[in-house]
């Protein structure tokens, strides 16, 4: 019959109780106090005063410094000296206090009484060797101890068997002591609380266990499960149960060999030692390789949420045996080759293994034989892409016919021995993950390269002409069609998508060679997959444009920074930055009908003239201007309208009618005229203005125009009101109002210089009017003579009429002084009425 002879205390020491094994201890209080020798240690030390932890009995008691020894200086003293003393009683408070304190040499003190027999026993329960229990905050003090993870021997005395705790800093011996071993130990007994424990325990004879073998399961931060070759369970096991040099190779998978003990009423895996790899067998796998199709895929462990934990689902493999008979094998995780995901009805191969334990029957060395790549409605399950980031242990793909790229991890990768690098072509299918939320790339295949497009081009070759300029230049390759954006630079080419039909325009984003407006190119059209944005691609000129895009023309407008060009067919009116002559010319020498040669782009969707160079006076052939001179009037004034290529104006033969002329040939009642045309080019014509012209045949189209216009309307006669940097106003009679008309420093007739001109000289001009600023300005200004009259009074009317009363000033204003300027207000004298 077992007795425990220990019991648990108050402070969680254990107590011995009655047991005659070792002899009690001194009584608590003695009966007389002064005249018994106690040891202790000093536990704390104030001013004058401290307090000694007692070896004897469980308390500390006071002593002051007056109470040392003669022979002690009570400065010297520190905590965790070892002291002999006797023990009083305080007179005033009854409290005990020590006396007469005597330091002891160090090592002298103990806290307990060990015995001098060495018993025999059995380990019953093994203590953790990860916690040292028996470590008191001060030598040999209980305070803050505890008998979790103590350890346990069972002894045998007087037929009776007892129970005696030890931790494992009592083993004295290198040998491993392990439950069920016989050791020898000494008994010793705790002063203060009499509790026994077992002290210099040593091996005896090690007890013979059983070894049984695993493989780790799931393995956590300091703990896990392991799966047990000779039962169907699974067993736990502390980290702290590994023996040394195991800590490093212990991973879920690893084959291990084990003792199973009991704790607590639990089994759990004591003296781990990690086997190589293969060690361990649960299964007679068979050597035929089987196929079979995905019934059921497997759901692999995640964790959710709040660290919670999924528990796997095996899945099902349904396959042919021998007897042409269709049966259903399970698989996990441990049987896939691979961690990439398997869907219903993939087509894979696999080794049948039979459980030694039990002769249940599963897959193993599964692997994918062929995916399954349409679902029930026919869809593909397989998309393509390239690899577009990688990162540690996870990556993303750039799809094909999908705008945002796809997450996917490298356990779905199904060639694992193939190193992923970015820009690898791949082929994939699209899952869900546990969440439910984000879709993600799995079961992820290498692909040839040249294999994977994000474009669709046509068979069919168009041809059309750039009517936009790329306004950045190409780079040496061509932009990957996923790279193309809302912001990019792109050009425009105008073609004819079949016979009958109106012309299209198409985008391009690249060219092998710069393309200017104009050229001849042909093309083929790419639909980008994975939003059908078109565009073209394979372009090659057929013909260049500046075979033909060069052309002549004159200078027809100079602004400060800027001007126009009125093209040789006089069609239209060219604007061309002073920028674009700094290749070929100084804009700053350019004239009014200057001939130039000229190029055509497009820039920010508007034409212009560019690489402008001036040519010598003859070069761009001429009207052959017919004999003869007509009268007409202006029907339409030139650049009537908004429309840029409405530009010419038109005037009508009033002399002539259509057919028949004084030389005899044919003319038009209506012909165009042009700024060049004209043949004061300072003179502007107006809608209704009578005009003398001749008649000129184009070089070119062969089609008959007005040359040499020349207007046929009166000189209106003025003052100078005002000059500025480079216009000035005119002040003028109008029916009976004076009136001031703007004129700008070109618009002075020949001869006439802008310097010349000063307020109050009498000129002559005619007046054109504005058709965007719907105001009148003066042309053709011509100086007559100088002024005789002050520039203050030029605002008043000029015309002499006898209706209205005209005025001149035949002196200035004086004072009554005649030497001020005028007259002055006074304040008034006493004298005035």
């Amino acid at each position: 019959m077992y007795h425990n002879s220990l019991h648990l205390t108050r402070g969680g020491s254990f107590d011995g109780g009655k047991s005659s094994v070792v002899p009690p201890g001194p009584p608590a209080f003695p009966q007389n106090a002064g005249s018994v020798r106690e040891t202790g240690i000093i536990d704390k030390l104030m001013t004058s005063f401290g307090f000694i932890t007692c070896c004897e009995r469980n308390e500390s008691i006071f002593f002051h410094f007056s109470q040392c020894s003669g022979s002690e200086d009570p400065t010297d003293l520190k905590p965790g000296d070892e002291v002999e003393f006797e023990v009083g009683t305080d007179a005033r408070t009854g409290k005990l206090i020590a006396r007469r304190v005597v330091r002891l040499p160090s090592g002298t003190v103990s806290f307990e009484s060990v015995g001098e027999e060495r018993l025999l026993g059995k380990v019953e329960c093994e203590p953790l060797i990860t916690r040292v229990m028996d470590a008191p905050k001060l030598k040999g003090s209980t305070k803050g101890t505890s008998d979790l993870g103590m350890g346990r021997i069972i002894y045998e005395r007087n037929g009776e068997c007892f129970f005696v705790p030890y931790a494992f800093t009592d083993v004295n011996d290198d040998r491993e002591i392990h439950r069920g071993d016989e050791v020898s130990f000494y008994m010793a007994r705790n002063k203060r609380t009499t509790a026994l424990r077992a002290r210099l325990v040593r091996l005896v004879q090690s007890a013979k266990v059983e070894k049984i073998q695993g493989i780790v399961k799931t393995l956590k931060d300091s703990f896990g499960f392991i799966e047990r070759a000779d039962e169907a369970k699974d067993i736990f096991f502390h980290k702290s149960e590994l023996t040394p040099g195991c800590e490093e190779e212990i991973c879920v998978g690893a084959y291990v060999e084990f003792v199973v003990q009991d704790r607590q009423g639990k089994e759990v895996a004591t003296q781990l030692k990690v086997l190589p790899p293969g060690s361990v067998q649960f299964d007679d796998i068979g050597s035929d390789t089987l196929e079979g199709v995905i019934k059921k895929p497997l759901i692999r462990s995640f964790t959710h949420g709040h660290a919670k934990e999924i528990e796997p689902i095996p899945g099902q493999i349904i396959y042919i045996s021998d007897g042409n008979i269709a049966q259903t094998l399970p698989y996990t995780e441990q049987d896939q080759l691979g961690t990439y995901t398997m869907l219903s009805g993939d087509t894979v191969t696999f080794n049948l293994a039979v459980r030694r334990r039990n002769g249940a029957q599963r897959a193993t060395n599964v692997g994918v034989l062929k995916m399954i790549e349409k679902n029930m409605n026919g869809s593909n399950l397989r998309e393509k892409g390239i690899v577009a980031t990688l990162r540690d242990g996870f990556g993303f793909i750039r799809c094909v016919s999908r705008v945002d790229k796809l997450f996917f991890h490298f356990s779905e990768v199904i060639d694992i021995e193939h190193q992923l690098a970015q820009h690898d072509e791949v082929e994939f299918s699209v899952g869900k993950d546990h969440t439910q939320e984000r879709l993600h790339a799995t079961r992820i295949t290498i692909c040839d390269p040249g294999t994977v497009q994000f474009e669709q081009v046509s068979d069919e070759v168009y041809q059309g002409r750039v009517e936009l300029e790329l306004q950045t230049e190409c780079s040496r390759n061509p932009p990957q069609p996923f790279k193309i954006q809302d912001t990019s630079d792109y050009g425009i080419i105008r073609f004819h998508v079949g016979d009958g039909a109106g012309e299209e325009e198409i985008t391009f984003y690249w060219s092998p060679e710069p393309l200017r407006f104009g050229d001849q190119v042909q093309f083929q059209v790419a639909c980008r997959c994975y939003d059908e944005l078109c565009y073209a691609t394979n372009i090659k000129v057929v013909q260049w444009a500046k075979d033909f895009r060069f052309q002549g023309g004159f200078i027809a407008t100079l602004k400060d920074s800027y001007g126009f060009i009125e093209p040789e067919e006089h069609d239209c009116e060219m604007f061309f930055p002073f920028s674009s002559c700094n290749k070929f010319c100084d804009p700053q020498e350019l004239e009014i009908m200057d001939e130039v040669e000229y190029c055509v782009v497009k820039k920010n969707g508007k034409m212009s003239a560019d690489e402008i160079k001036k040519l010598p006076q003859g070069t761009i052939p001429k009207e052959e201007v017919q004999p003869g001179n007509y009268e007409g009037v202006v029907i339409k004034a030139m650049k009537s309208t908004e429309n840029p290529l409405d530009y010419e104006g038109i005037i009508k033969c009033t002399n002539v009618e259509e057919g028949v002329t004084p030389n005899g040939g044919a003319v038009p009642q209506e012909l165009p005229y042009s700024f060049t045309s004209i043949e004061d080019h300072r003179a502007t014509l107006q809608l209704g203005d009578a005009v003398e012209f001749q008649v000129g045949i184009s070089p070119h189209s062969k089609t008959q125009r007005a040359v040499n216009v020349r207007p046929k309307f009166a000189f209106i006669r003025g003052i100078v009101d005002s000059i500025k940097d480079q216009y000035g106003f005119i002040a003028y009679t109008k029916d009976g109002q004076t009136e001031n008309v703007f004129f700008h420093m070109n618009s002075l007739a020949n001869g006439c210089a802008f310097t010349d001109l000063k307020p109050g000289d009498e000129v002559e001009f005619l007046t054109t009017f504005n058709q965007k600023t719907q105001r009148a300005s003066a042309a053709h200004v011509k100086k007559l003579s100088a002024s005789v009259r002050p520039d203050r009074l030029v605002r008043k009317n000029l015309s002499g009429s006898n209706s209205t009363a005209n005025m001149c000033v035949l002196r200035q204003p004086k004072g009554p002084d005649d030497v001020g300027c005028g007259f002055a207000p006074r304040s008034p004298s006493a004298g005035d009425p």
